[in-house]
């Protein structure tokens, strides 16, 4: 009997431990894989970053548009005012979402950067 449960101590140990081995392993080949789409996010929320820290940006696409374009301008302004109303309804969902999705799962040796956030008006 004592001999029994020494072995299957020892065997659960043996278990414990690959098993162990095999979630690294499972975690590496996921964050490897998922590498790519880690990057092209940090590189998205850099632009976006980028975009916020130069309104004068916004501000030349705009007067671009209106003087190729200006028939245009209408259609281009209702998408924008359609796709910001779209975001405030969405986004107290969505954010926290994000936030947890970004800080949780990201690669465990270099998070992504996230400063997706709402301004409060």
């Amino acid at each position: 009997m004592v001999h029994d449960a020494a072995e299957r101590a020892a065997r659960k140990r043996v278990l414990l431990a690959q098993s162990a081995v095999l979630r690294l392993s499972l975690s590496q080949q996921l964050n490897q894989g998922l590498q790519p789409a880690w990057r092209t996010l940090d590189r998205a929320d850099q632009g976006w970053q980028w975009l916020r820290a130069h309104p004068w940006v916004w501000a030349g696409a705009a007067a671009l548009l209106v003087v190729w374009r200006p028939k245009a301008v209408p259609g281009v302004a209702a998408r924008a005012w359609g796709a910001w109303r779209w975001w405030q309804r969405v986004s107290p969902v969505a954010m926290p979402l994000l936030l947890k999705l970004l800080n949780t799962t990201g690669p465990a040796s270099a998070p992504p950067t996230s400063s997706l956030s709402t301004p409060k008006d």
